[in-house]
């Protein structure tokens, strides 16, 4: 397939929000309680047909390198489209977001698209998340980005997240390319460090 019939993804956050955990409940139907940390690079793929093309849509997944402090150019090379993940239960993990879409914005430019999902709302009282929905809209809104609540466990509204994600890549990209999803390139970017209280158990 032509590259210019491949639209490539890139998913961030903190470690442990549930990045794979998504991943995994929304392309292949399953979801495991005990998910352990990513460890190898991984990405996972699916087409859509736009316009009478076969388009290639891949996800990349993180592989953990978010706990060495460093994203390598590989991993932000070519992405039109980012989906930004925290922990609903933690909700420091949504300041991280912030600094995850500075650094995003750095290395592939300010014109990315993303959306960003608050995770693990199954875990989280209705009361609580109404009290972070001020920040997070005044963020969104300042961002011009689309926000959801999230469950790898349950599934709930990952068809929604990415669907939302992919038609807007899709109609930036044929408004502005002509159907074709040219070249970026990445860099080395530091993240800088901040402690994250512990999690809660249960992973989703």
């Amino acid at each position: 397939m032509s590259e210019d019939n491949i639209l490539k993804f890139v998913i961030l956050g903190e470690g442990r929000v549930g990045k794979t955990s998504i991943l995994q409940s929304h392309f292949k139907k399953k979801f495991n309680q005990g998910e352990k940390s990513t460890i190898n690079p991984a990405f996972y793929q699916d087409k859509v047909n736009y316009k009478g093309k076969v388009i290639d849509l891949k996800f990349w997944d993180t592989a953990g390198q978010e706990q060495f402090n460093a994203i390598s150019t590989m991993y932000y090379q070519n992405a039109v489209g980012a989906l930004l993940v925290y922990d609903t239960s933690i909700f420091e993990t949504f300041e991280k977001v912030k600094q995850w879409v500075i650094t995003l914005q750095e290395a592939v430019g300010k014109d990315i698209i993303f959306v960003i999902a608050g995770n693990k709302m199954d875990l989280i009282d209705k009361n609580i998340m109404d009290q972070q929905k001020a920040e997070i809209d005044s963020y969104c809104a300042k961002e011009k980005c689309k926000h959801f609540y999230t469950s790898a466990k349950t599934g709930f509204q990952l068809d929604e997240v990415f669907q939302t994600l992919i038609n807007s890549v899709l109609n930036k990209v044929n408004s502005s390319t002509g159907g074709t999803t040219g070249k970026r390139r990445g860099k080395k970017l530091e993240i800088s460090e901040q402690k994250v209280k512990k999690e809660k158990k249960g992973f989703c």
